[in-house]
């Protein structure tokens, strides 16, 4: 029960935060600013401001992950997009000069272009750095842009490119909405923010973010220096959002630990100063129980003496029925595991073993950076003269003098690309797209015709099959978590990936030296926001697990972050052969 002296203090904490809520929503400037932590309500502000609009809104961020989640939070009230999704959309509707409204938005679309470079100029450009941080200083936007108008493709960064440049020429088609709201500003890169900057001249904005959770520097070029502009810039009105309702107390402290050693060591020098406050209405009991972040150090973690997959386990196993539903309820998943994929890919395979829990690891991505002729000819089931589509086949399948042809593509852009191949090369290929178009809508194929098209693609023909059927240009995620509220839902992340979600669980992995910071006589600030944002996704409790040798290497010491928090908030835990003889585990 709680005492009267409390239940004051959980009245004017809510007074507050309504007050703050209010402020935002109630305010008519056109141009208006949130700088705000994780877990402190920015959805729920979105959706208290945009209940009071009747025409079209729109929500802008910058992954699909985040989309999928405010779609499902703002409840139609907004149309939520990535950027490129939105300019794609875009693209079909504008007469854009270089492709028609039959484009083909193709991910893949830089390697194939990267590729012409390479076998024309012998040159390996980096056409994503120049379209996002918008550098002019070379020709490879030109060059990519006139490419891809010869493939009438797209992919990311272009779709964004071309309609910023079509709104530079044509402002009177720059569309206008009743409210924009941009989230996760922070982790924009220039190409976005000149795109707002262009939205924002004809419709009132409001652009939230955190310059602490600022992880994608090096990953899209972004940088946190663009929303510390935008707060310091007196066209907008700035306001905050300071109670956490996610997150402990002690979690919250820890952050302020992390911050303050982090400015007295000279980092985060322009760091947008923020409040940032645990709300005891709804954390209280949350953080009474868990009043204390545990600093497990393991041994070591190999494959015959899995010390840190063991110790979650055992966490996991401790956990009662009630606080599984209630983090499942609250969270992303139960469990949230963040560090190297060399520590969560053992992770995964040993509690993937046991057969507990349900897993959702996040493998790295080769398939995005490889092409596979099965790309090219699922083009030309759509369209059989598709430039795009002959190319792929002449990246998997090269002829001989690939280099003059592409060359004869750069003089007369006209001339379609299969003109230029030899006959036999494309009756090969007719052959094959006849016997896939058979696959795909169900007309009995010959044996040796399926042969040889496993032999050639490298899949059989069941998963042809079901290759054939999806919509490879989009896909989404599996976003299922549990299958029921009292399953045990484990996320396997990077310290980057955990960006978005939360748990109620969380052990951060791996944190040693040469891990997370790679110095930890001068961790980075990139580093710093890494482990502020694993922390942040934590609603009960958080493991901080550092060992001393992995995979029979001795790893550095312990993460100097450990060490930045105060020693009050921390349980110390040895991790040893010792320790699991005690327990006979």
């Amino acid at each position: 029960m709680y005492n009267e002296k409390m239940m004051s203090q959980f009245k004017k904490q809510g007074e507050e935060r309504n007050k703050y809520v209010k402020k935002i929503i109630e305010s008519t400037h056109p141009k208006k600013i949130i700088v705000s932590g994780p877990g402190t309500g920015k959805t729920y502000t979105f959706n208290e401001l945009l209940k009071r609009k009747q025409g079209e809104c729109l929500a802008l961020t910058f992954i699909n992950d985040l989309v999928e989640k405010l779609e499902i939070d703002l409840k139609g009230k907004a149309k939520c997009r990535t950027f490129h999704g939105y300019c794609k959309g875009l693209l079909h509707r504008i007469n854009c000069e270089g492709i028609n409204d039959n484009f083909i938005f193709f991910p893949k679309l830089e390697l194939i272009i990267k590729s012409d470079a390479q076998i024309i100029y012998n040159k390996n450009p980096n056409f994503g750095r120049s379209f996002k941080k918008l550098d002019y200083s070379s020709r490879n936007i030109p060059f990519f842009l006139e490419r891809s108008s010869y493939y009438n493709a797209v992919f990311f960064d272009d779709s964004v490119y071309r309609v910023l440049e079509y709104f530079k020429e044509n402002p009177d088609k720059i569309p206008k909405y009743e409210q924009i709201v941009v989230d996760e500003y922070q982790d924009f890169n220039r190409l976005e923010v000149e795109l707002i900057n262009i939205l924002e001249e004809r419709s009132p904005i409001l652009i939230v973010g955190d310059d602490d959770q600022a992880l994608y520097t090096q990953l899209r070029y972004a940088s946190p220096d663009f929303i510390r502009e935008r707060f310091n810039d007196p066209s907008y009105e700035k306001f905050q959002l300071p109670f956490c309702s996610r997150s402990p107390k002690v979690i919250i402290e820890a952050l302020d630990d992390i911050v303050s050693r982090a400015k007295g060591s000279s980092k985060l020098a322009r760091r947008i100063d923020k409040k940032y406050i645990c709300y005891l209405p709804e954390k209280f009991a949350d953080s009474e129980k868990y009043s204390e972040i545990i600093h497990a150090h393991c041994s070591v973690q190999q494959q015959n003496a899995p010390y840190v997959a063991k110790f979650i386990e055992q966490e996991i196993d401790k956990l009662a029925e009630e606080e599984i539903r209630e983090a499942n309820i609250k969270g992303d998943y139960t469990i949230l595991i963040a560090g190297p994929k060399r520590y969560l890919k053992q992770i995964n395979a040993y509690l993937k073993r046991r057969r507990k829990y349900i897993l959702h690891y996040r493998k790295l991505d080769t398939e995005s950076k490889t092409i596979k002729i099965l790309e090219g000819y699922k083009i030309f089931l759509e369209d059989k003269y598709s430039n795009l589509g002959w190319r792929i086949l002449l990246e998997c399948d090269p002829i001989r003098n690939i280099k003059r042809l592409l060359e004869k593509t750069i003089e007369d852009s006209k001339i379609p690309i299969y003109k230029y191949l030899p006959r036999s090369y494309i009756d090969k290929h007719e052959v094959n797209l006849e016997i896939l178009e058979k696959l795909k809508i169900g007309i009995q194929v010959a044996q040796d015709q399926k042969r040889t098209l496993e032999d050639f693609l490298k899949i059989k023909t069941k998963d042809l099959k079901i290759e054939l059927n999806k919509d490879g240009q989009d896909e989404k995620r599996d976003k299922e978590r549990v299958s029921s509220i009292d399953d045990v839902s484990v996320g396997l992340v990077t310290y980057v990936g955990c960006k978005g979600l939360s748990a109620g669980y969380v052990f951060i992995v791996g944190l040693n030296e040469r891990n997370l910071p790679k110095n930890n006589k001068n961790p980075t600030d990139i580093e710093i926001c890494k482990f502020i944002v694993a922390i942040a996704r934590t609603i009960k409790k958080c493991y901080l697990v550092s060992n001393s040798r992995f995979a029979g290497k001795a790893e550095g010491y312990s993460s100097v972050f450990i060490d930045w928090i105060d020693k009050k908030r921390i349980e110390y835990q040895k991790i040893d052969a010792k320790y699991w003889k005690e327990r006979k585990f």
